[in-house]
């Protein structure tokens, strides 16, 4: 059975945040190797945190305006892609400290 377009959109961001959020825990604790391993995998897991995390953005914020149904799930997967989003915190840490 098909699912409704609202139900395939919020799977899709969640499982994109959870990719996101899973990509950001890996690359600070996968650090086994050299110091250039450590780094390309670092850097790796951090591109795919970043990309995942903003797709899941759009998702959600594509889902929270076009879909009134899981309104309160797609705003907590916003919520979530928004703090989980390394840009975010680099752009922080950059600019206070």
């Amino acid at each position: 059975p098909r699912k409704a377009p609202s139900t395939q959109m919020l799977i899709a961001a969640a499982v994109t945040e959870g990719v996101a959020v899973l990509s950001l825990v890996l690359a600070f604790t996968v650090n086994v190797g050299s110091p250039s391993t450590v780094l390309a995998t670092f850097l790796g897991f951090m591109i795919v945190s970043v990309l995942a995390a903003t797709v899941a953005f759009i998702l959600a914020l594509t889902g929270l305006i076009r879909y009134s149904r899981y309104s309160s799930w797609f705003l907590a997967v916003l919520v979530v892609s928004l703090l989980a989003n390394p840009v975010l915190w680099f752009f922080l840490i950059g600019t206070f400290f």
